[in-house]
């Protein structure tokens, strides 16, 4: 007998990006019209991997850990055209997130500690390369 697969819920985990922010009116309405289910995140889940976080099944999640990570948005259930369609929504609703990811069958595994922090790094080794480009026409 084959095991089935359950795919994950389509969602967006929001990180660090309180109810109180002004763009997140426009980022629930966003995630309504995709027909993605809303999940705020803190530190009480970043043992746990962003798989189960979705809705998936998941290992006992390890232990929270202290993170102090910019606002994160971690999506899971849409194609290109929709996610092209909900980031213009989320820009045109004044919606401030600096670290964007999607779920993978890599990250999925991830606790989402792991994932913020993969998240942080790759931000500033785009800032990096962003710099010394800059840098490099100025010369």
């Amino acid at each position: 007998m084959k095991a089935r697969i359950r795919p994950l819920a389509p969602c967006a985990l929001v990180w660090n990006y309180p109810d109180t922010e002004p763009g997140f009116a426009a980022l629930a309405d966003a995630c309504r019209a995709e027909g993605l289910t809303l999940t705020p995140v803190g530190p009480a889940d970043t043992g746990q991997t962003i798989g189960s976080l979705c809705g998936g099944p998941g290992p006992a999640s390890a232990p929270a850990i202290e993170a102090n990570y910019p606002a994160a948005l971690i999506m899971n259930g849409l194609d290109r055209s929709r996610l092209d369609s909900f980031l213009t929504r989320l820009r045109a609703g004044g919606v401030s997130i600096p670290l964007k990811a999607m779920v993978t069958p890599t990250n999925q595994g991830w606790t989402l500690a792991a994932l913020l922090a993969e998240l942080v790094q790759e931000r500033e080794a785009f800032a990096a390369r962003a710099a010394a480009q800059t840098a490099q026409k100025e010369q």
